[in-house]
Parts: structure tokens; C-alpha cells; sequence
């Protein structure tokens, strides 16, 4: 199959999301973990649709892409599970569109994609969600087409996508938004 995304696992390894079947002959349902050796760890989270986004924070793995269960728990389309057991954790935001992009920093989680919906509120494909609540935050860009990157840099959110506005100003497909407003 194929691999959209790989993110370090802090060890020498990545976690690697996509849509394929096995990893390194091991059955594998479009997440896994390869090891610093090149072997498939035991993680096993499984996702029964495409994985586009990773972000590691700690001892959480969150995973967005188009998927309707993922961990072993029902999880629309985007998920936070344990990076030991694979376990999804009771994190969920519930996004109505496909998730593609995730970016994690501090207490936040960035996310990005087709949903105009996720963390109960409605957020028009970027939202900011609270990493113990899974609830979306006050802060709104409102962007009009989809978003397919975020980079966080101090109080600054970087994001791509096809958008041509967001923040309340034209912007065509890149912009720097304010991290608080």
C-alpha cells in the first residue's frame, strides 16, 4: 500500500500512517510502528480507512485522515491512542471531514482538512483543540477550502491548503495566522 505520512517516534523509529495492509510482512491496517532495526513493533492500533496526518506528543499518538474507528473504539476520522498499547484514549473530537494534518503544541492540537465540523463546534477546516478536552478552542480562521499543512512557531500557525481566505483576509493557499486571535 502506501505510506502519506511518517512522523519520529523519538527512538529512532517512526510511526507511518496510510492506507496498506502489512508492514514488513506483519498485518497492519494503515498505522504501524517500525522500530530503529527496521522491525514492525507490536503496536497495532488499526484504522479501517486512509491515515493522512501524524503527531506524536508524549506518550500520544494522534491520527486524522478518513477513518470511522481506529484503537479499537469508534473515532471519526481523527483519534489519540497510547503509543505503548495502541489503545485509543477517550480524546475525541469527532470531525465530519477528512482530517489532513495534525500539529501538537503544548496543551493544543492543530488540526486541518475537509471538516466543517469537529470538537463540537463548527470549525470550517482548521480548528484548535484542547489536548484534554477534545473540545475545539475559541480560536476560529474560518478558512474556505481545505487546509493540508500547519507548522506551529512561537505564537505564530503557519498553514497551506486550497484556501484563498482565511482569518477574515484573502490569502491565496499559505498563511501566518495568530496563534491567540
Amino acid at each position: 500500500g502506501r505510506v502519506y505520512m511518517a512522523v519520529a517516534d523519538g527512538q529512532g523509529g517512526w510511526y507511518i500512517g496510510g492506507v496498506f495492509t502489512t508492514v514488513g510482512g506483519q498485518p497492519r491496517a494503515n498505522l504501524a510502528h517500525v522500530l530503529a532495526d527496521n522491525s514492525v513493533s507490536p503496536w497495532n492500533p488499526g484504522a479501517n480507512g486512509v491515515v493522512r496526518a501524524l503527531s506524536v506528543s508524549g506518550t500520544t499518538v494522534y491520527a486524522g485522515g478518513d477513518f470511522s474507528s481506529a484503537g479499537g473504539q469508534p473515532r471519526n476520522r481523527i483519534v489519540a491512542v497510547d503509543a505503548s498499547s495502541g489503545v485509543a484514549n477517550a480524546w475525541d473530537p469527532n470531525a465530519d471531514g477528512s482530517v489532513r494534518v495534525l500539529a501538537v503544541d503544548g496543551a493544543l492540537v492543530y488540526a486541518g482538512g475537509s471538516f466543517t465540523s469537529i470538537g463540537g463546534q463548527v470549525r470550517n477546516r482548521i480548528a484548535a483543540l484542547d489536548g484534554g478536552t477534545a473540545l475545539a478552542t475559541g480560536w476560529n480562521p474560518n478558512a474556505n477550502s481545505q487546509v493540508t499543512a500547519i507548522a506551529v512557531s512561537g505564537g505564530t500557525v503557519y498553514v497551506g491548503g486550497q484556501f484563498t481566505a482565511i482569518g477574515g483576509q484573502a490569502r491565496n493557499r499559505i498563511a501566518a495566522l495568530d496563534g491567540a486571535t
